[in-house]
């Protein structure tokens, strides 16, 4: 008796699972064609209890007609189940489907969700102008996933990140401006030198002079070259890396003593910029008191 029920069991499974594949081979037949009843129940079936299929339904949705699939996934993109959520935040996303991002913000700016990072790069693939506040909002989230989802995002957005960032950061808290800082420093557009010069002494100033050098201009040559000398060591072996970045003539004397820093990156970097600026080659102490050259980082 146990084994019949053993048997029936697994038939019934058998029988399920193939019913599911009939179902979604027809669905997915008629959502090709556009058919919106089919694209809707495709969306449906997404969500906790699909995990058979949702990677399949998620290929296929990403890959119909925007216009077709769209208002199904709008429809669906605040459900409460949380993996139904976060495919179908995901596929707007793929879509670039502007008409979504205020309903993927309120999603974003709900803090009672979790995995709201999908939220966030789902804004950067977007690509709206409408994007940038809420991704400026979720610089200073709890969740560090979402701080640096949104940070990314926002670096893809150069053109229409940049004003706001500058005009964001005077203003923001410790936790959101490191992250306006770092995609400034990526988006590496010299408008944000200004407001970056101007938080060189705050607690952030390892990520302020790190964008300082991404950004390649020689105004901030006499902040990097104080900056060799901050107790942080973090903030020294940035200061050294960026002098050699923006190839500060001035700093070969500054970078020679920072030969000597009691911390071994900060005078490996020193050695490796003072090659980058002068052409020369040079040596510093490794942690074994050997004198040896900095490997190239560019091979």
């Amino acid at each position: 008796m146990k084994n019949l029920l053993v048997f029936l069991l697994l038939l019934l499974t058998a029988c399920q699972q193939l019913g599911e594949k009939i179902s979604l081979e027809e669905l997915s037949a008629r959502a090709k064609t556009g058919d919106r009843d089919a694209i809707v129940s495709l969306v449906g079936l997404l969500g906790s209890e699909g995990e058979l299929t949702n990677d399949r339904i998620y290929a296929l949705l990403v890959s119909l007609n925007s216009a077709d699939v769209i208002p199904a996934l709008l429809a669906a993109v605040e459900s409460e189940d949380r993996v139904k959520r976060e495919h179908v935040i995901a596929a707007l996303g793929n879509h670039k489907a502007v008409e979504a991002v205020p309903a993927i913000a309120r999603v974003l700016d709900n803090r009672q969700l979790q995995r709201r990072y999908v939220a966030a790069w789902a804004l950067g693939e977007i690509g709206s102008a409408d994007s940038v506040a809420p991704l400026l909002k979720a610089l200073g989230d709890p969740q560090q996933e979402v701080r640096k989802a949104a940070t990314r995002s926002l670096i893809k957005l150069p053109t229409l990140a940049l004003q706001p960032l500058i005009e964001f950061l005077p203003t923001a808290s410790d936790q959101a401006a490191a992250g306006a800082i770092r995609a400034l420093g990526d988006i590496a557009d010299p408008q944000a030198f200004a407001v970056l010069a101007g938080l060189v002494a705050s607690s952030n100033r390892a990520e302020v002079v790190l964008a300082l050098g991404k950004l390649k201009d020689l105004r901030a040559e006499p902040l990097l070259i104080e900056a060799l000398q901050d107790q942080d060591w973090l903030v020294r072996m940035y200061a050294a890396m960026a002098l050699g970045a923006i190839n500060a003539k001035a700093a070969v004397a500054p970078l020679e003593v920072a030969l000597d820093d009691e911390v071994n990156v900060v005078r490996e970097w020193a050695a490796r910029s003072l090659e980058t600026v002068t052409g020369l080659r040079y040596q510093y102490r490794n942690e074994a008191g050997e004198m040896v050259a900095p490997y190239n980082i560019y091979h």
